[in-house]
């Protein structure tokens, strides 16, 4: 996938649950490339949760994730959270890191020149 309006992230009748109780409940969307995601709702309304089924933390009891064109469930999980560009707030970040150095970290692990990972991070 290559064009800036193709989808990036995409949600089918995706539903989680938990003893029988939904967590999330037919979730239908997508991000198209370019495009930035703020899940915005009260505590215990499903933004963690719905991170953590795109990140494959959560597979979902019904429905797909699809990333990339793939289902979430067909990508190598390591190869996955690489990809997708995702900042934890606060206690998953590095305290003695910048925001940068934090945001930088996978693309170094990936081996990314710091030219490459800089461009990334300010989007040039």
């Amino acid at each position: 996938m290559s064009q800036k309006n193709e989808s990036a992230v995409e949600f089918r009748n995706v539903t989680l649950s938990r003893n029988q109780r939904p967590l999330v409940s037919n979730l239908n969307f997508q991000i198209c490339r370019g495009e930035a995601l703020i899940l915005l709702g009260r505590s215990g309304s499903g933004k963690t949760t719905t991170m953590k089924l795109i990140n494959r933390l959560f597979r979902p009891t019904e429905g797909q994730v699809i990333f990339d064109g793939i289902p979430t469930t067909e990508w190598d999980e390591i190869k996955l959270r690489r990809k997708i560009g995702y900042v934890i707030q606060e206690t998953g970040l590095f305290p003695h890191f910048t925001i940068e150095r934090n945001v930088g970290l996978i693309p170094s692990l990936e081996g990314w020149n710091s030219k490459k990972s800089k461009c990334e991070f300010l989007n040039c």
